[in-house]
C-alpha cells in the first residue's frame, strides 16, 4: 500500500479543520458571520471559508486554530484576508502579547511528520463527527 505524501496529509488535515472551524461558528440554522466584515452566510452552501490571521498557510500557521476564523470569500480571497480588521479584532480579544507570540511562532519553520499529521486527521475526524451529531 502506497503512503500518502506529507503534502496530501496536510491538505486532508486542513480540509477537515476548515470544516470544523466553519461548523463551530455556525448557529443552529447553519448561519455563520464573516469575522472581518460581518456578512451572514451558510457555513457550507455560501462559500464560507476558514481564514488565517497570519498569511502564508505554511507549517507554522496552517493548523493553528487560535488564529482561524470564518471569513467570506471576498474578505479571505478578494481582500487577501482583510488583515487590518482581522488582526485588530484578535488583538482586542487576546491582547498584544498573545499576538506577538503568534507572530513569533509563525516565523518558525514547522515540519510535520507523517505520524503527527495522521494523528491530527484522526482527531479532526472525531471532532467533526461530534459537531455533526450536535
Amino acid at each position: 500500500m502506497k503512503h500518502k505524501t506529507i503534502g496530501s496529509l496536510k491538505k486532508t488535515a486542513w480540509d477537515l479543520l476548515s470544516r470544523i472551524i466553519r461548523l463551530t461558528y455556525a448557529d443552529e440554522g447553519g448561519t455563520v458571520q464573516c469575522y472581518t466584515c460581518g456578512k451572514l452566510m451558510n457555513w457550507e452552501k455560501d462559500g464560507a471559508q476558514a481564514g488565517h490571521a497570519i498569511p502564508g498557510r505554511h507549517g507554522g500557521v496552517l493548523l493553528d486554530e487560535e488564529i482561524l476564523r470564518v471569513q467570506c470569500y471576498s474578505c479571505n480571497i478578494g481582500k487577501r484576508g482583510n488583515y487590518t480588521v482581522y488582526t485588530t479584532k484578535l488583538i482586542e480579544e487576546n491582547g498584544f502579547d498573545w499576538w506577538k507570540r503568534k507572530l513569533s511562532e509563525a516565523s518558525k519553520v514547522r515540519k510535520w511528520s507523517r505520524v503527527e499529521l495522521q494523528e491530527k486527521i484522526e482527531h479532526y475526524r472525531e471532532r467533526l463527527n461530534q459537531l455533526e451529531k450536535a
